[in-house]
């Protein structure tokens, strides 16, 4: 509440936008998302249906169009222009029925960092979705599909297979359960970098360079596990500075659709934006 209040203060004074014009002018912001809802359902709890919806989305890429420039990954990451990169968590059918047609009208790259055991085993969701979901249901049997496909199920590999081929979307892995890459041992944490790589690849018929911790939690083990599995960038949400800047990129995670929140989000006070390493580690 106080965020908003400061966030508040920052937009309608015009704070924000000059601070965007001095600090954020060079450089971006890489933005973090998960899903994109087709509508709000008001018999449903918030828990059980995280994610903007459609009209949200949009609000938020019209903001951002009037501001920056949607960049590609490659230009993002090596500091060619100046702008915004969009970034896609956990791999939700959702982002494909509803996000991806967004992304065509305002011709917005984005990647989407995909867990796998939803795409090869449908009914199989990702623990912290079966805990949604069930706040908001007596079982998961219950939810009809419709509703399932937009909140809850994830990328089937069809999508996957049309994600690879659509010249806006790159895939990328986001393990295979979403697991805590902390808390697995060395040969759980091994397969859950190396099997969402070769998964996806099977699927997408391209390599797999990136990949995004879940939670944005990680350590030095589990970023030389992902270095070892041959990706080339990790994705955290907030670098812990270990050392290894290709494999702790700095993502804002997007909460609220609000114009003022996003103003002071990305106003460059309290977040520097991303500049790029080409020189010192190429892409």
């Amino acid at each position: 509440m106080l965020y908003h209040h400061a966030a508040r203060g920052l937009h309608y004074s015009g704070i924000a936008a000059l601070a965007r014009k001095l600090l954020a002018r060079k450089g971006c912001f890489i933005l973090n998302f998960h899903g994109v809802n087709r509508e709000y359902y008001p018999n449903l709890p918030p828990l059980a249906q995280t994610g903007f919806t459609v009209a949200e989305f949009e609000a938020i890429l019209s903001w951002l169009q009037k501001r920056f420039t949607f960049l590609t990954p490659e230009e993002a990451l090596s500091g060619q222009r100046s702008g915004v990169l969009l970034t896609f968590d956990d791999g939700k059918q959702n982002n494909f029925t509803n996000a991806r047609p967004l992304l065509e009208k305002y011709n917005a790259p984005a990647i989407f960092f995909i867990s796998t055991q939803p795409v090869l085993e449908p009914d199989n969701w990702l623990h912290f979705v079966k805990t949604r979901a069930l706040t908001g249901w007596d079982s998961l049997e219950e939810i009809p599909d419709d509703v399932a496909a937009d909140l809850y199920r994830g990328l089937t590999a069809e999508q996957v297979r049309l994600c690879a081929e659509h010249p806006l979307i790159t895939i990328a892995a986001h393990t295979v359960s979403h697991p805590l890459l902390t808390d697995c041992d060395d040969k759980s944490l091994a397969v859950e970098v190396n099997e969402s790589k070769r998964i996806l690849e099977d699927l997408g018929g391209k390599r797999v360079d990136w990949f995004a911790y879940p939670n944005g939690v990680y350590n030095r083990r589990v970023m030389e596990a992902v270095r070892s599995a041959g990706y080339k960038k990790a994705f955290a949400v907030i670098s812990r500075r270990l050392g290894d800047e290709p494999f702790e990129i700095t993502r804002v995670d997007i909460s609220f659709p609000h114009p003022y929140y996003l103003d002071a989000k990305l106003c460059g006070l309290f977040l520097k934006p991303f500049t790029g390493f080409a020189e010192k580690s190429g892409l």
